[in-house]
């Protein structure tokens, strides 16, 4: 098993009122060397300046991020070619 640590940025508290903005992921290895992140345009309109300021972007950043769909066709590629077995992912 392939043990891949998630960590996410949002702008609300809650999925499709809010927006996941950035999430990161490791393998967890000995080397922590395989590595990713993604930033993310928010599907949203709404979001909440408190929330979206521990990521430590603004709204027009955000604005600028890649289309959602394009950055978790890319994780889906980054994982495939990252784990060799059945990837578990954890968080906290």
């Amino acid at each position: 098993m392939a043990f891949i640590m998630v960590d996410v940025e949002t702008d609300g508290p809650i999925p499709g009122d809010y927006s996941m903005i950035s999430f990161g992921a490791v393998l967890v290895n000995e080397q922590l060397d395989k590595t990713f992140y993604g930033k993310l345009k928010p599907i949203s309109d709404k979001f909440l300046p408190d929330a979206l300021a521990v990521s430590g972007h603004t709204r027009a950043e955000t604005l600028t991020f890649d289309e959602p769909k394009k950055v978790m066709t890319d994780f889906k590629n980054w994982v495939e070619t990252t784990c060799s077995d059945r990837p578990i992912f954890i968080s906290d």
